[in-house]
Parts: structure tokens; sequence; C-alpha cells
């Protein structure tokens, strides 16, 4: 057999980075049609992403998307790590068995809002 060679020294400037984070697996339910579509992204992403991603996949325009998790809009220009998705991220990092309720975003398209109780800045 070939013998192992020595063990050579590491190099200074030698910098080591950390593993990627894992995409976080997310399931986005349209309140009226009930139409669900899962979308995989990045903790590192914006709402403003989610939205692109899931505009793909649900055929809602990204500027008609209201997206609600847990009760609260989500920020468009937010990262995902630093909305209420945080505790979700945290279970996900530890292999914590995660509930459907956690992993769910519901949308609501602001067509579907009756004009005459939306927001005064909604379209």
């Amino acid at each position: 057999s070939v013998p192992e060679p020595a063990p050579q020294p590491v190099p200074a400037d030698l910098k080591i980075h950390r593993a990627p984070t894992k995409p976080l697996l997310l399931f986005v339910t349209n309140v009226k049609s009930a139409k669900t579509a899962w979308v995989e992204i990045s903790i590192n992403d914006s709402v403003t992403m989610l939205k692109r991603y899931v505009s793909r996949k649900m055929e809602t325009p990204e500027a008609d998307m209201i997206l609600i998790y847990m009760g609260q809009e989500l920020p468009n220009d937010m990262q995902l790590k630093y909305t209420r998705l945080e505790r979700v991220i945290q279970k996900a990092a530890s292999t914590q068995e995660l509930t459907p309720d956690e992993i769910t975003i519901y949308l609501v398209d602001i067509k579907d809002i009756p004009s005459d109780v939306r927001e005064p800045d909604d379209r």
C-alpha cells in the first residue's frame, strides 16, 4: 500500500468560510382561492424577492400582493431573517420539526379587497 503523505502546514492567509445557509421552504396560500405554492428561498433574501418567486408560481403581480405571516404583513424591504420568520429560521437551523402554521404565509391580492374597505394607499 502507498503511505499517506505527511501533513502539510496550513497557509497563514487561508480563509475558511461558513457553509451557506440552507434554503427555507415556505408555503404561500392565496386566502381567496386557497391555491398554495411552495417556495425555497434564502433567509438573506428580501420580502420583495419572495414576492417575485410567488408571482411566478401564483400568477399574481408583485405590486398586488400583501404577504401575511402570523397575522402581520411582511414589509417589502426587509430581509426574511429579520421578519417574524426569525423563529422558524432558528428552528430549521437546529433541525427541529416545523408545523404547517409556522411555514405558511398567506397571500392577499389587493384586487380581492373591496374598494370601500381598502387603506387609502392601496391600489
